[in-house]
């Protein structure tokens, strides 16, 4: 990563305050999608009881007291911009925590937190190069993206986390990280100089990788807002249908009837079967999206859930489906 100066809190609050509410909740997508995959690459908790099942981000935090919408608390009733969602591999029992009390109700050792939190800067550093160069009148390169998506350059790339930023960046009009910036004009390069092959086995290995790897956090995001769920009202029945109802939705789409339920085992498939559990969990995330709409307890997760949506370019548009209508029913039964 390039050196980058931070910004004070107060420069960060300042142009966090001159972004859209669209833009403010793509860059905390990008936030929250860039900490999962820390924990997924570094294992954090891979020596502890506990292991991290998600993340929430409080879009509007920094207006302070400001704030109308949904709060987010630390068990122990701190509020906080970043909430994490634990999970006992002992006892099942979760916890929802900021990351200064990891330590004091989850016992997870000192020295695995500051790791951690080195990680955790490093991408606020991140995001602080994308607000900078927001506040210095950079925005989206939309002609050369346009370009290498009328041309085809991304394909088979549509699982990776550069495609998915270039997707939800291009979307609020944000500018791209430098190195991004770079990577996309060398793409460009490389579909004008026609630069076309075959794949060989290896590179659709790779490609198979990179959707089980998005499958995984897909399939966290869908545990978490499930969770998020029960902790708002929903009973555990209303659940269990609710998740039947999901599947449903998604597999009459796709005509089978075959789902993987590990993420390792989508790595064993070939590159159609792949997509297509990509595809389906897809489609379990758009049947919650709309089953929650105007739930206003879990409305900051909703938020989020549709800023995946969109970096996946799943459509959003409401359902006349018989599930979608049974799910709203059973979600307004519990949470009104």
């Amino acid at each position: 990563m390039e050196k980058i100066t931070a910004l004070r809190a107060h420069q960060r609050t300042q142009i966090i305050k001159s972004l859209t509410a669209d833009q403010v909740r793509a860059l905390n997508e990008f936030t929250r999608y860039a900490m999962l995959s820390q924990f997924h690459t570094n294992h954090y908790l891979r020596d502890t009881d506990w292991e991290f099942q998600g993340i929430v981000i409080d879009p509007l935090y920094h207006l302070a007291h400001a704030h109308r919408g949904q709060n987010l608390y630390c068990d122990c009733g701190r509020r906080l911009k970043n909430q994490f969602i634990l999970r006992s591999r002992s006892t099942g029992h979760r916890l929802a925590l900021g990351i200064s009390h990891f330590q004091q109700h989850a016992s997870i050792p000192e020295t695995v937190i500051k790791e951690i939190k080195r990680g955790i800067n490093e991408i606020d550093l991140y995001r602080d190069a994308i607000l900078i160069a927001y506040a210095r009148g950079q925005r989206f390169p939309h002609q050369a993206f346009d370009y290498v998506q009328t041309h085809r350059g991304f394909a088979n790339r549509e699982a990776s986390q550069f495609y998915q930023r270039c997707l939800l960046f291009s979307q609020v009009n944000l500018p791209l990280f430098p190195n991004d910036y770079r990577d996309l004009m060398a793409l460009v390069k490389e579909v004008r100089a026609g630069h076309r092959h075959r794949l060989s086995k290896e590179e659709v290995q790779q490609i198979v990788t990179a959707i089980a790897e998005d499958w995984r956090s897909l399939n966290r995001q869908l545990t978490l807002y499930e969770y998020q769920l029960t902790q708002a009202g929903l009973t555990n029945d209303h659940l269990h249908r609710l998740q039947l109802n999901a599947l449903n939705y998604a597999l009459r789409r796709h005509k089978s009837r075959f789902v993987v339920h590990d993420w390792k085992a989508i790595r064993q498939l070939n590159l159609t079967k792949a997509r297509t559990q990509q595809a389906i969990i897809l489609r379990q995330l758009a049947f919650y999206w709309q089953v929650t709409v105007d739930c206003s307890p879990i409305s900051t997760a909703r938020d989020q859930l549709g800023q995946v949506l969109i970096s996946h370019q799943q459509a959003r548009q409401s359902s006349r489906l018989f599930a979608v209508q049974k799910g709203r029913q059973l979600v307004q039964a519990d949470l009104g």
